[in-house]
């Protein structure tokens, strides 16, 4: 196989709730041009005449739940289908990637839910869009004459940094089903990747307030923020940089479901407000192709309304919609709209929706809410009072609404979008994958520790766990902490403890791995203790009690850990299942 390091082409995939999409670049570009990325240019929408960097992630699958198409053209076919009638054994996924975030347990049978309802295993459907992106970059490469085997390529799979770790782990075991082994891939956290990527820009590729300038030739120990926004989340990270160049995390990843979808949902809840529920759902089903130019059209509005925007803003919707809705209720629409709180403020006459720009405004209140108040709940914290820069990336960051925001809410920092702010990640994956360490230190997310049976100690422990091993009275399930919650990690540092055996003649070592929210737990079985997974280790025959080193080791963004026994000098060692 080789090391990740030998590899020809580095190829990352960002895998979005809204928009997917990969970028590339060869070692031997990297060296001289770390900027010589490369992107899929023309993903294409029939219906708008739309070019795009990335496609929607859409898929549609057969009545058989086969793989028939990914993207734009997922959503142009299902509207086809849709207008011969012949669409509803398929099944057509959008936007599915918020499972991930939204389920508390997940697991690998998880099941995702289809434009109609229909079920299909979610890991099936993450690794179908993983393997056409994989197999599109291929086919692209090999167009161009330059064929690369899926072998010499180190990918790299983007995922939020407030993802847990059963959600990374799934996008993992998804990718590998998708074909690429785990040993060519690393996963990078989003906030992580652009702030690498915009390490690397010029000056003149920054949007933002004035004073930007310096944001590169920043000297060690500037702080700064980078709020991802995406389609689905808002994710933050908080990074200072290092002498040496590096990144150190300051603070752990937080954010919150503050993504640009949420304008969607209010645009749809204000439709339903005047049709209603019931027409608006008859139109979904029976007018695909026109619910798809509404989701499109949205897509354009909302990266073009300004704060500053006054004049009326007029919005295409298709006509089918107002005759469904005057079919169903025998209404007039213009004379509906003159009766509602809306009266002064729209029109809507055939296709077009014309209102006034403050209640268009108003659809991004919540995101813009809930992110301000985010990032002043962190800014008040005491190591991160003087984050000088805020660095905004993600393709809703592109939005001038989000942008005015942040900078109104904090006048004094700078605040920086480089210029194709929803590549960032992308591109920014592509060169964390030639250089991971770049990130050094970071902050743990979690107390992470092992069960332990220590002898009993009356008034430190509950009598009600106390049992008697080999003549000693012991106490069961203590959390022994190796790692607590916040701590500064350094990457590839190892944290090391020494258990031993209680019973003599034992055959095996069991060492269940658990993690906590809270900084000190005391026992395994507390409400916040979460079981991660476990290593067994095989003791040989010995009369005397044995000495098991045990290491768990921090190093790229997922946990490891490493069990030695003493006499045989054997390693055992395993990633954690957290599935």
């Amino acid at each position: 196989m080789g090391d990740k390091k030998d590899k020809l082409l580095i190829a990352a995939i960002d895998f979005g709730t809204t928009f997917s999409g990969y970028a590339f670049s060869f070692k031997h570009d990297y060296k001289t041009d770390p900027l010589k990325i490369s992107t899929n240019q023309n993903w294409v929408a029939g219906s708008r005449g739309l070019v795009s960097l990335k496609a929607p992630t859409c898929v549609l699958l057969s009545p058989q739940k086969e793989f028939i198409a990914f993207g734009y053209e997922a959503e142009d076919l299902y509207s086809e289908l849709a207008l011969d009638e012949n669409h509803y054994d398929h099944y057509f996924f959008k936007r599915f990637k918020m499972v991930l975030h939204e389920s508390r347990k997940l697991s690998r049978t998880i099941l995702i839910k289809d434009d109609k309802g229909k079920e299909a295993p979610a890991l099936d459907l993450f690794a179908q869009v993983i393997r056409y992106l994989k197999n599109h970059l291929l086919s692209a490469l090999d167009t161009k004459g330059t064929t690369v085997n899926n072998k010499d390529i180190h990918w790299v799979l983007t995922v939020p940094a407030i993802w847990t770790d059963s959600a990374k782990q799934f996008m993992r075991e998804a990718a590998n089903k998708a074909g690429i082994l785990t040993e060519q891939l690393t996963i990078c956290l989003e906030p992580e990747a652009a702030s690498l990527y915009c390490q690397h820009l010029p000056t003149t590729k920054l949007m933002g307030n004035p004073g930007t300038q310096s944001f590169l030739s920043n000297s060690s120990g500037t702080k700064y923020m980078i709020i991802d926004l995406g389609g689905g989340t808002a994710d933050i990270t908080i990074h200072q940089k290092q002498c040496d160049g590096t990144l150190k995390e300051l603070h752990r990843p937080t954010g919150g479901p503050w993504g640009g979808t949420k304008v969607d949902e209010a645009f749809h809840q204000m439709i339903i407000k005047i049709v209603g529920a019931s027409c608006f759902q008859k139109f979904k089903d029976d007018f695909k192709a026109d619910d798809l130019d509404i989701h499109r059209e949205l897509e354009t509005k909302k990266r073009t309304i300004k704060p500053e925007s006054n004049s009326k803003i007029t919005i295409k919707l298709p006509v089918s919609l107002v005759t469904t809705f005057e079919e169903e209720t025998g209404e007039k629409m213009k004379e509906v709209i003159q009766q509602m709180q809306y009266a002064n403020k729209m029109t809507w006459q055939t296709d077009k929706l014309r209102m006034e720009a403050d209640l268009f405004k108003e659809l991004f209140k919540e995101p813009v809410n809930m992110l301000v108040e985010h990032l002043q709940e962190l800014m008040k914290r005491d190591n991160l009072t003087d984050i000088s820069t805020l660095l905004m990336v993600g393709g809703f960051s592109e939005s001038p609404m989000m942008l005015d925001a942040v900078m109104k809410s904090f006048p004094d920092k700078k605040v920086i979008v480089p210029e194709d702010a929803g590549l960032a990640v992308l591109k920014g994956a592509v060169l964390f994958g030639h250089k991971p360490q770049s990130i050094t230190i970071r902050k743990a997310r979690y107390t992470y520790g092992i069960n332990i049976s220590p002898p009993f100690v009356r008034g430190d422990h509950s009598p009600a766990r106390k049992v008697t091993i080999d003549g000693v009275d012991r106490v069961k399930d203590v959390f022994k902490k190796y790692i607590q919650c916040d701590q500064d990690i350094r990457v590839g540092e190892a944290v090391s403890g020494r258990h031993v055996t209680i019973k003599s003649n034992q055959s095996e070592m069991l060492l269940k791995i658990f993690a906590s929210e809270d900084p000190s737990p005391k026992y395994v079985t507390d409400n916040s203790c979460e079981y991660l997974g476990k290593v067994v280790v095989k003791l040989p025959e010995a009369k005397e009690r044995l000495k098991v080193d045990v290491k768990m080791i921090f190093g790229e963004t997922e946990l490891m850990v490493e069990a030695k026994e003493s006499t045989t000098g054997k390693v055992y060692s395993s990633y954690f299942d957290f599935l």
